[in-house]
């Protein structure tokens, strides 16, 4: 099983949306409050929901299906 981190923040309804869509594979989701941490809040306040998959930052542009299945395969 793969291992996924997912930075969120409170009523963010495009982080539930990609936490449901993660439910759809086979990958642990470690969720990363950004509110907790003025460091990420700052560098990830407009992008969240950002998902790292590796080394690699996907930010909500970019998270879909269809990408989720490529990186996730």
């Amino acid at each position: 099983m793969s291992e996924v981190i997912l930075y969120v923040k409170k009523n963010c309804g495009l982080c539930d949306e990609v936490k449901d869509l993660l439910s759809l594979f086979d990958v642990k989701v470690i969720l990363v409050d950004i509110e907790s941490d003025p460091a990420l809040l700052e560098k990830y306040m407009l992008e969240i929901p950002v998902l790292k998959i590796g080394e690699e930052e996907l930010d909500y542009r970019e998270i879909d299906y269809f990408e989720l299945m490529k990186r996730l395969q």
